[in-house]
């Protein structure tokens, strides 16, 4: 995993804040849940597991969703 998502400060409310760029992000409560896994070192296996157990969403949605997501933490070099 990227030390850089790691690093990332996080609050119950969605507010991450990156030490090392300043930059504030506002998460909506999946994508905290999400960030909050892969900072234990959970994989995209897990993820899509834990989006299919704890959501009501269908395996198709919840991949592409999750997809588009680890896409954008990658733009934004999270991961």
């Amino acid at each position: 995993m990227n030390n850089t998502l790691t690093n990332l400060l996080l609050n119950d409310r969605g507010v991450a804040f990156n030490p090392s760029t300043g930059d504030t992000l506002l998460l909506s409560p999946t994508a905290l849940r999400l960030v909050k896994l892969l900072q234990l070192g959970e994989n995209e296996d897990s993820l899509l597991r834990h989006l299919l157990e704890e959501y009501e969403v269908e395996d198709s949605t919840a991949r592409r969703d999750l997809d588009s997501f680890l896409t954008q933490l990658d733009q934004m070099q999270l991961l």
